[in-house]
């Protein structure tokens, strides 16, 4: 295994490693995409292995390593994720719950300056800890991105979709999420930024403590919007901002694996059940996406779903394979 022992990749694995360790043993790994993949086999195997059979897993695992032609490109794509997995400490655990996450540095891009860049599918959630202790679920189909380490004059991510973060305190570096635009700086613990494409502006909603708002545009010293506990803000691209008191529980159900809709225009609804449930949501007649939603779904199956969703909305559904339409039912058109 060259330079990097089996012991070095045992603690990189288990998130054990100082920075310089993790750095060697990501050069290490992306430097060859074959053993990338067969890493990947390591990190699903051992952890999977019971603690008295760990050392005679990696054994057998090890000596694997050195026969790339056993790993077929179907099985490749498994363990490449449990790689992904294993490296940043999240738990594939089904549709709609905490899942895969991508780590990846930019390309043409320095290793001192590189960015990982933590990714959701559709259908999956994930959990994990930023370099400073801060802790993040990323909701589905949903990208951060961070520096390997922070500097030490400021904290600063950028997300595309939405995601939750409990900022671990550090009142001489600042906690930054750059989105669409936006820039939220934290003043406190718990808060949750969604930027997702179809939405009008990203909006902020605060469980404790404050966030400040800005434009990433203005200067660092312009005037911001702060927001409290129960409030949600956005920010428009002209700088107007827009404060409401919410009941934040149903903004962050969706962090225990919840998705609640509460009088939801099911046009407005149907993006987020897309990336739920990787389907594609359509309707035979436009005037139904004014049909208001109201619902609550927890970790059934996608049929139920389904089922669910065509009573709630009083409409019939209709699948075929990833393509779900939803019409009036017949007789009350």
């Amino acid at each position: 295994m060259s330079s990097v022992t089996r012991e070095l990749l045992d603690r990189f694995l288990a998130q054990q490693c100082d920075a310089a360790e993790r750095a060697r043993v990501e050069r290490w790994i992306w430097g060859d995409p074959s053993r990338a993949l067969r890493v990947g086999v390591l990190a699903e195997a051992v952890d999977q292995a019971p603690a008295g059979a760990k050392a005679d897993a990696w054994a057998r695992l090890v000596r694997r390593l050195e026969a790339p032609r056993a790993f077929s490109s179907a099985r490749a794509r498994s363990w490449r994720n449990a790689l992904r997995v294993a490296a940043l400490g999240a738990m594939a655990v089904g549709a709609g719950t905490l899942g895969v996450i991508a780590l990846a540095s930019k390309s043409k891009v320095s290793q001192t300056s590189a960015l990982r860049v933590l990714s959701t599918p559709s259908g999956q959630r994930a959990s994990f800890q930023l370099p400073d202790g801060t802790k993040v679920i990323l909701s589905v189909a949903s990208t951060l991105r961070h520096p390997p380490t922070f500097d030490a004059s400021v904290r600063q991510i950028e997300l595309e979709g939405e995601a939750y973060f409990e900022v671990a305190p550090d009142p001489r570096r600042p906690f930054v999420v750059g989105a669409r635009g936006l820039m939220a700086e934290d003043l406190g613990t718990e808060f949750l930024v969604r930027a997702y494409p179809e939405d009008p502006a990203p909006s902020v909603v605060v469980r404790e403590g404050r966030v400040a708002l800005r434009l990433a545009a203005a200067p660092s010293d312009a005037p911001r919007q702060v927001l409290l506990a129960g409030q949600r803000g956005r920010l428009a691209a002209d700088g107007r901002s827009t404060v409401e008191q919410v009941d934040t529980s149903a903004y962050f159900a969706w962090t225990q694996g919840w998705l609640v809709f509460d009088a939801v225009p099911l046009r407005d609804a149907i993006p987020q059940l897309s990336r739920w449930y990787d389907l594609e949501f359509h309707l035979a007649d436009s005037l139904l996406g004014e049909v208001p939603l109201t619902a609550t779904f927890r970790n059934q199956p996608t049929d139920e779903v389904l089922d669910l969703l065509a009573t709630s909305l009083g409409m019939s559904q209709m699948r075929q394979g990833r393509k779900v339409t939803f019409d009036r039912i017949s007789g009350l058109r």
